[in-house]
């Protein structure tokens, strides 16, 4: 028995060293074949119709939903979650150009048409693309309200920049944002993401709607989500680094967020499996000052709230909370919206 305990260490510890070994090659080749991104040739973020180029020149495509008005009472820059892109923010946008606000979304970097697609370019980066759009907004978008959304991982980049950088914007609107970090994570799962992460950090996982092995629902509109399945600018497997990423900059979120001041709306389902009522409940309790936040739960909502089959109720408390900040900001506001 002795004997074959031995032999089954050695063998464990064998391929732990060769896997560790594999990874070490694997990270060294993409030290001298890294993904391609764009030249930097400029100093400063640029904005066209289609394309957000961050002031690292990091090109991000971009979808603008304008409204018929030639000058929009407010403009809503919207983030997209975890293997998603900018334009799962479509139904969104073309609701609230009826009411004369004008949303803009990008596609984060790894997601989407970027061109470092599966990979995770680091939480702080991607704050700094969003503190980047907003200020450059600003300048060219005077006297205009702005507000920011962040969707699952979106909304914790909202976090992150809220936290990280000097990022001033009228209200914050999360979507179920990823709050999910370590600290609510079980001995297990931490453990095992860290080996994976630390030995074969280039797997892909996933291909379906689970997580940790685990079938989950992330939306009860069906119809939607075979639709997301087909639709090939959605990343359907995760390299297990890129999911790394994404777990320290949840970390990040529980760590800084607390201090959150910023006029802020969070939108919850209470039936959300992919950040479950426990992890969001954490959160909310963890905010030291709740003065500028509310909160909306629905019932019926999934994870997916801006595409559930209820959706029409998330998009108006949006609308409605949007035009009521903008009356309190400005009395002389005609019609004040109540929620």
């Amino acid at each position: 028995m002795v004997s074959v305990v031995k032999h089954f260490i050695i063998y464990l510890s064998t391929l732990l060293i060769l896997m560790i070994g594999v990874a070490a090659i694997y990270n060294y080749s993409r030290v001298l074949n890294p993904i391609p991104k764009a030249h930097k040739n400029t100093n400063s973020a640029f904005l066209t119709n289609s394309i957000f180029i961050a002031s690292d020149g990091y090109q991000h495509p971009l979808r603008i939903w304008v409204p018929k008005s030639s000058r929009p009472k407010a403009i809503l820059v919207c983030l997209h979650g975890f293997n998603d892109y900018s334009s799962s923010f479509g139904t969104l946008g073309k609701y609230l150009a009826k009411y004369d606000i004008k949303t803009i979304a990008y596609d984060q970097r790894g997601f989407g048409g970027t061109n470092s697609r599966g990979y995770w370019d680091g939480g702080t980066v991607m704050a700094d693309d969003l503190f980047s759009l907003v200020t450059l907004l600003k300048s060219q978008e005077e006297d205009v309200p702005i507000f920011v959304l962040g969707n699952s991982m979106g909304g914790g980049v909202v976090l992150k920049t809220l936290s990280s950088t000097d990022l001033k914007v009228n209200g914050a609107i999360l979507v179920a944002p990823a709050v999910r970090g370590r600290a609510v994570m079980s001995w297990f799962q931490r453990i095992t993401l860290w080996v994976a992460a630390h030995t074969i950090p280039w797997v892909q996982i996933g291909g379906g709607a689970s997580i940790a092995g685990r079938t989950i629902t992330p939306s009860d509109n069906i119809p939607m989500l075979r639709s997301m399945r087909q639709d090939p600018m959605i990343i359907k497997k995760t390299i297990i680094a890129t999911a790394w990423g994404l777990v320290n900059l949840m970390d990040d979120v529980l760590l800084t967020s607390p201090e959150l001041n910023t006029n802020t709306l969070l939108l919850y389902g209470e039936k959300d499996e992919v950040i479950p009522p426990y992890a969001m409940n954490k959160w909310v309790d963890s905010l030291q000052d709740k003065s500028s936040f509310k909160k909306i739960t629905y019932d019926n909502g999934y994870h997916m709230l801006l595409h559930d089959l209820q959706a029409k109720n998330v998009l108006s408390d949006i609308n409605l909370w949007i035009h009521n900040t903008l009356f309190v900001d400005d009395p002389a506001n005609r019609r004040k919206f109540e929620i």
